[in-house]
């Protein structure tokens, strides 16, 4: 063989060996290529949520207040007297009208017996004259006489019967004798105390309301109130103030609570939850909350095209169901399982089936 044709052959072979040599790593890029794209579409993360919805919530302002009785007045003597009997005791329910102390009547019942005797005289005597003057006999200044003399024993009468009546000390109003300083023997003077008398049935509760909350309270709120007790009541907002304490700018407010029975005692610490508006929140887990990497509250959801969001939320409220947030859409897909493995603008795969229905499955 010529070196020419040697030449050729060896040529030949290379270009043969060439040709093959692409075709193969086509061949073998393209195998790569499917591979990654196969590896690509199995590593999006799955990740379990839920849709939820915003739904509209009362908010409340717990305010720290104190049971107090709706009215408490010292019962005083309108008169002088030695105290004869003291049925209002210490701690005993009266009712309105009922005796709390009788003072000794001395000399008034006869005092009242002359007077009406001297207004029955006055009366004949006024009488007579008035006739007199009908028939001329009688002059216009002797029947004005008669008739002041008729006035001032008509007022001497209901004097004295108000001295008698002033001898029996009753209660204004029903309720409990809550103190009874006096005994019997005692000297009552004009102005002195016979018993301190509460009201309890209703009940207020008061307390006191920021500035910037006292606008949102309205007369007739309905209002939830826990006494230190542990018990629960609700009352309504029947005083709500104009003015501030002028310390700590802050406005007083008062509940009524019905009291049937005298059951709750003046006094008692207690929380009042009252209403102060309406909001647009939604009620999660508080295991679907996260941190971003400043530190911010949130939650992780995912919009229409799979991508992860991150949504910072403020907590208002917690609730034995959940804990209420506000600043999110008011529809939202939320992460409930895989929110600490997935980040800001990764696709994901989201499956709403309940938790509840995988277990039972």
């Amino acid at each position: 063989m010529s070196n020419k044709n040697l030449i050729a052959l060896v040529f030949a072979i290379g270009m043969v060996i060439w040709l093959f040599s692409g075709t193969l790593a086509s061949n073998k890029l393209t195998a790569d290529e499917n591979t990654v794209h196969v590896a690509d579409s199995s590593e999006i993360p799955l990740v379990r949520g839920m849709k939820s919805t915003a739904a509209r919530r009362q908010i409340y302002l717990d305010v720290r207040g104190q049971t107090r009785a709706n009215r408490l007045v010292q019962v005083k003597s309108e008169i002088t007297g030695i105290v004869e009997q003291v049925p209002g005791e210490k701690g005993k329910r009266v009712k309105a009208g009922d005796l709390l102390c009788q003072v000794a009547i001395d000399s008034r019942r006869s005092d009242l017996t002359e007077a009406i005797a001297n207004l029955k005289s006055a009366q004949l005597e006024y009488d007579g004259v008035q006739d007199l003057n009908q028939r001329g006999l009688q002059s216009e200044i002797i029947l004005a006489k008669a008739k002041a003399t008729l006035e001032k024993s008509r007022s001497r009468a209901k004097r004295a019967e108000l001295a008698l009546q002033k001898t029996r000390i009753v209660a204004p109003f029903d309720g409990i004798v809550e103190t009874q300083p006096v005994e019997v023997g005692h000297l009552l003077t004009t102005g002195a105390i016979c018993v301190t008398l509460i009201e309890i049935d209703p009940i207020l509760v008061s307390g006191q309301v920021a500035e910037r909350n006292i606008g949102d309270i309205h007369l007739g709120d309905e209002v939830h109130v826990e006494l230190i007790t542990g018990k629960n009541y609700v009352g309504l907002v029947t005083f709500s103030g104009r003015s501030p304490d002028a310390t700590t700018r802050t406005f007083p407010i008062e509940v009524t609570i019905e009291n049937p029975g005298d059951s709750i005692r003046a006094g008692l610490t207690s929380t009042m939850r009252v209403p102060v508006g309406v909001e647009i929140a939604h009620l999660i887990s508080p295991a679907s909350l996260v941190l971003d990497d400043e530190g911010i509250v949130g939650v992780r959801i995912v919009d229409d095209e799979n991508i992860v969001r991150f949504k910072p939320v403020q907590v208002v409220s917690e609730s034995a169901d959940g804990v209420w947030v506000t600043g999110l859409p008011n529809q939202i897909n939320l992460i409930t399982v895989g929110q600490e493995e997935v980040f800001e603008g990764q696709v994901v795969k989201i499956d709403f089936t309940p938790l509840t229905a995988l277990v039972g499955s």
